[in-house]
């Protein structure tokens, strides 16, 4: 890598984060939906992290998914140092970390069946994009998925112009750091009420949201090149690799464009790079997580919507807007949804719920199709969250509760948490002695004294019911 990108990454180091959008559960699902016919599952496959850093994406799939190999390369010796270190802590002999260029690195003779590219295309230079590729195309197993993140245009564009503004710009007034100076150029920005103006606040109010930590690897980064769609397309199109879809069902039609605008634009359906490159424009978007696979990977053409039926669900907006349950079995369907919630239960599961309550009245035919057309949409407009294996979360903790070992061992070394989603859990400093307490030797009241002499602004109880929530207490 260039000299300015090595020295970023020697001298910080790279936020611990989870993609919960790169997790296989979740891409298999979305694969699966584009036609691919048998994308491999999570519990018995091969992942590669390319740029791994210290490892918090592989280490906690590594655990969900012990019969699974994982492997992550990163050219931050200390970074890898980091990862090695933690799974030997916690004795994870499934997932192996090495130091590597991915510009010199070769994969062997054994193919992946997930190749990850997360935080690397648009913030590596000119040079190593084409290898980044290519070592993602020969990386990739025949039925492989590839994911691939970058940043996009147009929506970028004045967020790239805000950051090269703030790199050159001195502080404006008596403002002390970053931050503050982000607060204040905000807050100058918010002034006028021109939309141009209110777009630059909200980018920088949105830059502030991010931190420091954050910005020295993203738009304050020595590389950050954003890529129109069609771009990308190109460039993996150059290595025989073919788009499939973005990484999640929503992220195939950004939710702020009016339906009606998205009506408008279904005869561009035909042509699927010019869609999504309008799509971007009109949207701004402006990331996106895309999914590759090998050119001459044979798709299922005539995939409907029967194919959700086969995953499992979880219910991601408690309020849906007016009207979006319609009829008899939808609605009993929404209701099995809502009793597994917070968790991810099997399609199949939730219909057997939804047959018991209906009774003589349940038609197995125009039940499933009933189900599967509202389940699809639902999915698209991100109402309900798709994925290939269940996952299990409770409402309240047990009377004692246990973090896994990987987030023990996370908690003890001030790192953010991995949910049972995969979502990064991050926690104020002041809190830190009360996660680590969550380590099952403690009953509700010791750890509400722990939370009142500890941390005396944390709201213990609907706190932990929170954590339980997002599946932090496995089962014992």
């Amino acid at each position: 890598m260039s000299d300015p990108v090595r020295e970023l990454y020697s001298q910080k180091r790279y936020p611990a984060l989870s993609h919960p959008e790169a997790h296989p559960g979740v891409l298999c699902a979305s694969a699966r939906c584009t036609g691919l016919v048998s994308p491999p599952l999570p519990e018995q496959c091969r992942v590669l992290d390319i740029g791994c850093a210290s490892g918090h994406h592989l280490l906690a799939l590594a655990e969900r998914f012990p019969d699974s190999e994982f492997h992550g390369i990163d050219f931050s010796d200390s970074a890898i140092r980091t990862a090695r270190q933690a799974a030997e802590a916690v004795g994870l002999n499934n997932v192996t970390f090495e130091h590597a260029d991915l510009r010199e690195w070769q994969p062997g003779s054994s193919a992946y069946d997930y190749v990850i590219a997360h935080g690397m295309l648009s913030w590596i230079p000119d040079e190593a994009k084409s290898a980044l590729m290519d070592l993602v195309a020969k990386s990739l197993a025949p039925q492989g998925i590839a994911y691939v993140s970058y940043n996009t245009l147009p929506g970028w564009a004045m967020r790239r112009e805000a950051a090269m503004m703030l790199k050159a710009l001195p502080q404006i007034g008596p403002c002390d750091g970053l931050d503050a100076q982000l607060k204040q150029l905000a807050e100058t920005a918010a002034m006028s009420d021109s939309a141009h103006a209110q777009d630059l606040a909200e980018i920088f109010r949105d830059m502030r949201r991010k931190g420091p930590e954050i910005l020295a690897f993203d738009e304050l980064a020595p590389c950050c090149d954003p890529f129109h769609f069609s771009g990308v397309l190109h460039l993996a199109g150059q290595k025989k690799l073919r788009y499939l879809g973005e990484s999640t069902l929503p992220g195939n039609l950004p939710p702020n464009l009016n339906p009606e605008a998205l009506r408008t634009l279904e005869t561009l359906q035909a042509d699927p790079v010019l869609f999504q490159q309008t799509l971007d424009l009109l949207s701004g978007r402006t990331h996106r997580s895309s999914l590759f696979c090998h050119a001459d990977t044979q798709l299922d053409t005539g995939t409907t919507t029967s194919v959700v039926l086969h995953f499992a669900a979880r219910l991601r907006v408690s309020s849906l807007p007016e009207k979006a349950i319609h009829g008899e079995i939808v609605g009993h369907f929404h209701a099995a949804l809502a009793a597994a919630s917070p968790a991810s239960r099997s399609v199949p599961d939730l219909m057997e719920d939804c047959a018991r309550r209906l009774g003589p009245r349940w038609e197995p035919e125009q039940a499933s199709k009933a189900i599967a057309d509202w389940l699809y949409q639902a999915a698209r407009l991100g109402w309900v969250e798709l994925r290939s294996e269940e996952v299990h979360a409770a409402t309240h903790a047990p009377a004692r509760p246990c973090l896994g070992a990987l987030n023990l061992h996370f908690a003890k070394q001030g790192d953010p948490l991995v949910d049972a989603f995969h979502q990064t859990c991050r926690f104020p400093e002041s809190h830190q002695k009360v996660v680590k307490a969550l380590d099952g030797t403690h009953g509700h009241d010791e750890l509400r004294a722990i939370a009142r002499d500890q941390a005396p602004d944390l709201d213990f109880d609907p706190w932990l019911a929170h954590l339980a929530t997002r599946g932090l207490f496995p089962p014992a």
